[in-house]
């Protein structure tokens, strides 16, 4: 009989070090996001439903950035 897995397996990434990785991606984009926007967050809600545009925001993303968005934004849809 096998023994315990390790508790560094992630059963979607294959490893914790893999996820730590995905997690430090998602992180540093949400960070340059932050550098845009500035740290306060608004309801959600309010900003789908109702709010005004606001500026724009010109996008200078890299390609690796773009990806770890669209991830994280399937992950958000996935969610709901």
């Amino acid at each position: 009989m096998p023994g315990p897995v390790s508790d560094s397996f992630d059963p979607e990434f294959g490893t914790g070090a893999n996820a730590d990785m995905v997690q430090a991606a998602v992180a540093g984009v949400v960070a340059r996001i932050t550098e845009h926007l500035g740290p306060g967050l608004k309801n959600i809600v309010e900003i789908a439903y109702e709010g005004p545009e606001g500026p724009e925001h010109p996008p200078a993303f890299s390609e690796n950035e773009l990806r770890v968005i669209r991830f994280g934004l399937n992950r958000a849809l996935e969610s709901l």
